[in-house]
């Protein structure tokens, strides 16, 4: 556990939401729970667990994987919540977790290299830099467009802000490193 992570915790708990921030918790450990399951499943095993303020990752043992099981890991964690999701919405109706799932799951399969889609784009496309190049200029203008969306509503909160920074400036370092598999 890196240090920044109980200090985000300790900053989010003085939120005015403290159900919402408790309900977004579980969704995040129902999602890497999800990444989990398919390790153990694909026999991948789990060799780290990492909690930092940018969020939770998990590593499996295997150094090497195959495609199938690589593509099985990434999509678990979204395709967990929207199961969830659906779950909640038949047994409850709309509510604020449903909508936490939904957010979690599309939210995750966006195309940034430290998100399952970007790595999921960096399995599908391995060896292809043009395309990795393309990638890493669609989450720069991803970025951007996020950001100016917020100004443009008025948006004051700063972490969805920082957000749009942390993606755009992770997704440059893992270019320069040539990816983070």
């Amino acid at each position: 556990m890196d240090f920044s992570f109980p200090a985000l915790l300790a900053l989010l708990l003085l939120c005015k939401e403290p159900l919402l921030l408790r309900q977004t918790m579980c969704v995040c450990l129902l999602h890497e729970a999800g990444h989990g399951i398919a390790m153990c499943l694909t026999h991948a095993g789990i060799r780290e667990i990492s909690l930092t303020a940018a969020g939770m990752q998990m590593r499996t043992k295997s150094s090497f994987l195959s495609r199938k099981q690589e593509i099985c890991i990434l999509l678990s964690g979204p395709m967990l919540n929207f199961l969830m999701a659906g779950i909640l919405w038949l047994w409850h109706g709309s509510t604020d977790t449903v909508m936490l799932h939904l957010c979690m799951g599309a939210f995750n399969l966006l195309p940034f290299s430290v998100l399952d889609g970007g790595s999921l784009l960096a399995s599908l496309f391995a060896g292809n830099a043009p395309l990795l190049c393309m990638q890493t200029l669609l989450c720069m203008l991803l970025s951007a467009a996020a950001a100016a969306f917020l100004a443009f509503h008025r948006i004051a909160n700063p972490f969805l802000y920082l957000m749009c920074l942390y993606l755009a400036i992770a997704q440059l370092r893992v270019d320069k490193q040539g990816g983070i598999w």
